[in-house]
C-alpha cells in the first residue's frame, strides 16, 4: 500500500508525488497565500477552482481527464484541480484537511465513511430540492447510502457487488455446472483441485466484506437497524468451520500466507488458469482478461450468481460517492460538478471503462450495458442485496474481521477464540 497522495492538476503540468503532510502543508501554504482572492466567494464573475480529491484508480482513473475536459467545456467558469489521492489513506487525510483548514471542495467518498464524515461535521448537506431529479434517476441502494440523520450528503457515481468467476474451461473440463448451493460449492472446489500441478478449486481472500456471502448464507448480520453489532458466534463459526473444511479438509484452497498480498495473488492465479473459482466484484474483470486464461479466449470468463447458504444467496454491496466540503466555499459549483458526474453520459462512460455499475438506474437500459456478458450477473446480485442503513463505525468492521479470519486460516488461533476475541474487542472499542 503506497504512503503517498498523488497530486496531479487536469493540466499538462509536471505531477508531483506528496505525502499526506507535505499536500496539507502544500495547500496550507496555497490558501495563505491567496486567501483574499478564496474569500471572494463564488459571485464575482471569475473563473472559480475547485480542487478534486479522487480515489479512482486503473481504467476508471485514466477516463477521468477526458471527462473534465468535457466539464470545462460546459462550464467555462469552473476549474476543476484534480488529486488523486490513496484510498485507504483518504478517509483520515480528508477529516484532517478538514480541521487544518485545507480541504478540497470535493472528495470521492466510500459508501462507509458517510455516516462518519456527515455525523463529523465535515460535510455539506445537499437539499432535497436542489437533486430532486438525480434521485428520481438513483439506484435504490445508491440513495439509501448518501442519506443519513435525514439528509442527503453526496452523489453517488457508482454501486458494486460480489458474484462469483468462474473459468468456463476447466467446468467443462469436470463436467460441472455453476454451484447454486454451498454443498456444490465444495464439491467443485474439490472436484477442480488437483494439488501436484498447483491447481485448486477455490481461493479464499480474508476479508470481512468478501466473508459476508459466507456469513450471511449461513443465516447471520453484522448490525441491526439502530447500527448495534449482532454478531451471533454460532453463526460465525459455522462460516469459519466451512472455510476451514474447503482448505484443510478438502485442501481446495491453495496452502498460502494469508496474510501475504493476498488480493493480487488471488487475480494473478485465477487469470492465470490455476483457480476455478473466485468471488470478487465488476472492478476486477479488466485485470482477470490480461492472464494467460483468458486474454485470447474472453469467452472463458464465466460470471455466476454467489452459491446460497442455508439462509440464501448474500452479496455485500459498495457505493462510491462524491461529497463536497463543509468547509468549501464554492458549493453551488461543486454541485454542479456532482451533478455532472452522475449524468447520464458520464456514467455511462465510466461503466464502459471499468465494467462498473452506475448509480444512475437509467444507464442500465443503455444497449452497452444491457447486452455485456458481465454485468449481467452483477445486476442480478445488486437486486437481491440487503438493505442497507447507514451508521457510523460500520464499515470498521471489516478490517479486524478479516484480520481473524486470516488468523484462523493461518492456523495461528482457533475459530472460538477468533470469533470471542472479535466481539469483544469491538464492544471494547465501540461499546455496542
Amino acid at each position: 500500500m503506497k504512503s503517498t497522495f498523488y497530486y496531479s492538476e487536469t493540466s499538462k503540468r509536471p505531477s508531483i508525488l506528496l505525502s499526506v503532510s507535505l499536500l496539507a502543508a502544500f495547500l496550507f501554504l496555497l490558501t495563505g497565500c491567496c486567501g483574499k482572492k478564496n474569500s471572494e466567494g463564488s459571485n464575482t464573475g471569475k473563473q472559480v477552482k475547485l480542487v478534486f480529491w479522487n480515489t479512482m484508480e486503473g481504467a476508471e482513473a485514466e477516463a477521468m481527464p477526458a471527462i473534465l475536459a468535457e466539464f470545462s467545456k460546459l462550464h467555462p467558469e469552473i476549474q476543476i484541480e484534480q488529486v488523486m489521492t490513496n484510498f485507504y489513506e483518504t478517509k483520515s487525510g480528508f477529516k484532517k484537511a478538514v480541521r487544518d483548514g485545507v480541504a478540497p471542495d470535493i472528495v470521492r467518498a466510500d459508501r462507509f465513511w458517510m455516516a462518519d464524515f456527515a455525523s463529523s461535521g465535515v460535510l455539506s448537506a445537499i437539499e432535497e430540492k436542489q437533486i430532486k431529479k438525480e434521485l428520481e434517476e438513483m439506484v435504490p441502494v445508491a440513495k439509501e447510502v448518501i442519506r443519513y440523520d435525514n439528509n442527503y450528503w453526496a452523489m453517488p457515481i457508482s454501486v458494486d457487488s460480489l458474484a462469483m468467476f468462474y473459468n468456463k474451461k476447466l467446468f467443462k473440463k469436470y463436467n460441472i455446472s455453476p454451484p447454486t448451493n454451498f454443498d456444490e460449492f465444495a464439491e467443485h472446489a474439490k472436484l477442480m483441485t488437483e494439488e501436484n500441478t498447483g491447481q485448486y478449486g477455490f481461493f479464499i481472500y480474508p476479508n470481512g466484506w468478501y466473508f459476508e456471502p459466507f456469513y450471511y448464507g449461513f443465516g447471520g448480520q453484522y448490525f441491526n437497524e439502530s447500527g448495534e453489532l449482532v454478531f451471533d458466534y454460532e453463526v460465525a463459526k459455522k462460516s469459519f468451520q466451512f472455510l476451514l473444511h474447503l482448505k484443510e479438509n478438502l485442501r481446495a484452497v491453495p496452502p498460502i500466507n494469508f496474510r501475504d498480498k493476498v488480493y493480487n495473488t488471488m487475480i494473478k492465479s485465477f487469470g492465470n488458469g490455476k483457480i476455478g473459482m473466485i468471488f470478487s466484484g465488476p472492478w476486477a474483470i479488466n485485470s482477470i482478461i490480461k492472464g494467460s486464461a483468458f486474454r485470447d479466449s474472453l469467452e472463458n470468463l464465466g460470471i455466476a450468481p454467489l452459491p446460497a447458504g442455508p439462509y440464501g444467496t448474500f452479496s455485500p454491496t459498495g457505493c462510491q460517492t462524491l461529497a463536497i466540503s463543509s468547509s468549501s466555499k464554492y458549493k453551488p459549483e461543486a454541485l454542479k460538478f456532482l451533478k455532472y458526474m452522475f449524468s447520464y453520459d458520464v456514467q455511462k462512460r465510466l461503466s464502459m471503462a471499468n465494467y462498473g455499475m452506475p448509480a444512475n438506474r437509467k444507464v442500465f437500459s443503455a444497449p452497452e450495458l444491457k447486452n455485456d456478458p458481465y454485468l449481467q450477473t452483477f445486476i442480478r446480485q445488486l437486486q437481491i442485496s440487503r438493505k442497507i442503513v447507514t451508521k457510523p463505525n460500520q464499515g470498521n468492521i471489516y478490517e479486524p474481521l478479516g484480520e481473524k479470519l486470516k488468523s484462523v486460516l493461518n492456523g495461528e488461533i482457533s475459530t472460538e477464540y477468533a470469533i470471542s476475541d472479535f466481539i469483544e474487542e469491538w464492544k471494547n472499542k465501540y461499546g455496542k
